[in-house]
C-alpha cells in the first residue's frame, strides 16, 4: 500500500512522551503493514545503544548512526516510515537526507528536545519544525507547581550543551523557571 510522504516533527521537553508518541506511530504503521524503521544516534545511549528506550521501559530495536553518519545507508530497501528519535543530536546533514527521503516516497517521524536546558532552540531541531508538514508539541508536567512544564533545567551547574541523562533534567513550567532564574541571578 502506498502512503503520502510527510514529515511529522514530534517536540517539547524531556519526559514529556516524545519517544512514546514515536513508538505509537510505529506501531500504527506496521499494524497496517507498513515497513518501518527506526533510526537514533549514537550518542543516545542511555538505556540501549541498539534501541529505543521510553522512561517507562517500552522498547523497539533501531540502528544507531553517528551524529553526522547516513540513516539512508542501512535502510532496507523496501521501507515506507523512518521514524528518527534524539533528533536534536543529529548534525544539520540529516536535513538533506530527510528531503531525499521525502522525495522518493517514504513517510518520516521526527522527535526531540526543542529546547536546550536554558529553554533555547536545540540544534536541527527549529529547522526541522519550519519543513514540517505537521509539529506536535508535548509537555511534561512540572516538577514544582503541576502545570504542563516548559522546559526541562539541569539539576547540576554543568554548561556543557551536550550532557546525556535523564537523572540531571527535570521539567518546569514557564512560571517556574522564569521563579529558578530570578533566584539564580
Amino acid at each position: 500500500m502506498q502512503i503520502t510522504p510527510k514529515l511529522t516533527v514530534i517536540v517539547g521537553g524531556m519526559f514529556s512522551g516524545k519517544s512514546t508518541e514515536l513508538q505509537r506511530q510505529g506501531k500504527r504503521h506496521m499494524l497496517q503493514g507498513h515497513n518501518v524503521y527506526y533510526v537514533k544516534p549514537r550518542t543516545d545511549n542511555r538505556y540501549s545503544k541498539d534501541e529505543i528506550v521510553t522512561h517507562e521501559g517500552t522498547k523497539v530495536d533501531c540502528i544507531s548512526i553517528e551524529s553526522d553518519g547516513s540513516i539512508i545507508q542501512f535502510m532496507p530497501f523496501n521501507t515506507d516510515v523512518v521514524l528518527i528519535d534524539e533528533v536534536q543530536f543529529f548534525s544539520d546533514r540529516l536535513l538533506g537526507q530527510i528531503e531525499v527521503l521525502l522525495r522518493s516516497g517514504i513517510r518520516v517521524y521526527c522527535s526531540g528536545l526543542d529546547m536546550d536546558f536554558e529553554g533555547r532552540p536545540y540544534g536541527i531541531t527549529p529547522y526541522l519544525m519550519a519543513l514540517a508538514d505537521e509539529v506536535n508539541k508535548l509537555h511534561a508536567v512540572c516538577d514544582k507547581c503541576g502545570n504542563d512544564a516548559y522546559v526541562t533545567p539541569r539539576k547540576v551547574d554543568n554548561k556543557e550543551q551536550l550532557l546525556v541523562g535523564s537523572s540531571e533534567y527535570y521539567p518546569l513550567c514557564r512560571s517556574c523557571f522564569y521563579e529558578k532564574e530570578r533566584q539564580t541571578c
